[in-house]
Parts: structure tokens; sequence; C-alpha cells
């Protein structure tokens, strides 16, 4: 099942999809914030029925709708328009242009790339290789490690676990 089908069927319980997509805050803002407006709807329709005045529960239970209805549409509208498979041609420039810089020795701009695209797409192995890359080249030891690290921890970076192994042995580690 594809990563943006998942999410949008993850949209039946607002939070959901925010929490597994990285946006944990939110998403436990949004299912805190339905959780307890559908509680306070059953407790005042079906439990506390007498201790509330006529109008509340009707008035819960529309909050509770809407909060499902807005949370559902965000969802919805964020991996129609803000997933990161949307800005695949975007991060295809950003990363032709990370290229060019990176080999004509502009390393900051090569950088500021680099870091474009994993603002945009957290799980891009090959920009965090090239990212690690770049600062194995600059002489930043700790960040060349720390993001090859994060490279072989994606399911993408598999495909450069020999680049990194080596990468990592000229830095002094296994």
């Amino acid at each position: 099942m594809p990563r943006r089908l998942w999410i949008s069927a993850l949209g039946l319980w607002p939070g959901l999809p925010q929490i597994w997509s990285g946006q944990e805050v939110l998403g436990l803002i949004l299912a805190a914030l339905f959780a307890v407006t559908l509680n306070l709807a059953i407790i005042t329709q079906f439990i506390w029925t007498e201790s509330f005045a006529p109008g509340w529960p009707a008035f819960f239970a529309v909050l509770a709708t809407m909060t499902w209805v807005l949370g559902l549409a965000y969802t919805f509208w964020w991996v129609w328009r803000c997933h990161p498979e949307r800005y695949r041609a975007e991060i295809d420039r950003l990363f032709r242009e990370a290229i060019e810089h990176y080999l004509q020795g502009r390393w900051n701009e090569a950088r500021g790339r680099y870091e474009q695209i994993l603002a945009m797409d957290e799980t891009d192995a090959d920009a965090l290789m090239q990212l690690g890359t770049l600062f194995l080249r600059t002489d930043q030891a700790a960040l060349a490690r720390r993001t090859f690290r994060q490279c072989l921890e994606l399911d993408g970076g598999v495909k450069w676990r020999w680049e990194i192994s080596q990468a990592l042995a000229r830095l002094g580690e296994d």
C-alpha cells in the first residue's frame, strides 16, 4: 500500500496520520481534542444524562463531529498538497543544483540545497549520503558521522552501506 494511501486511511482517527508522518505534536493535539470531545459527547448522551442541560449533549456531539471532519479534511489536504511525494520535481532540481555546487567547491550553497531537500523529505537517503560526503570533505567529522549513521537507518540507505563504511573507516570507526 503506498504511503500516501496509508496515511489517508489513518485519517479515520484524527491525529494518527500526523503522528505517523512525523508531526507528533500536532497529531497529539488533534487526537486529544477529538478524544475529549468524543468522550464528552458519549458521557453527556448516555451516562450522565441528567447532569447537563438539554442542549449540551447535542453540542458535544456536533463538536466531536466537527473535530473529526476537520481532522480528516486537514489530513486529506496535507496528503494532497504537502506530502513529500508531491515535491519530487522540486527535490530533483535541488539535488542537481547541490551536486553542481559541490563539484564547483561551493560547499555552503551545496549544503543549503541538501538541507532544503531534507526539510521536504527527511527520508531522502541520497541527499543524506551526499550531505555526509560534503561534511567529510569540509572536515566536519562529527557531522559526517551523524549524517552517515542517519542515512544507514533509512530503508534507502542500504544501497550506500559500502560507501558509508569506507567513509567511517577513514574517520577511524568500524
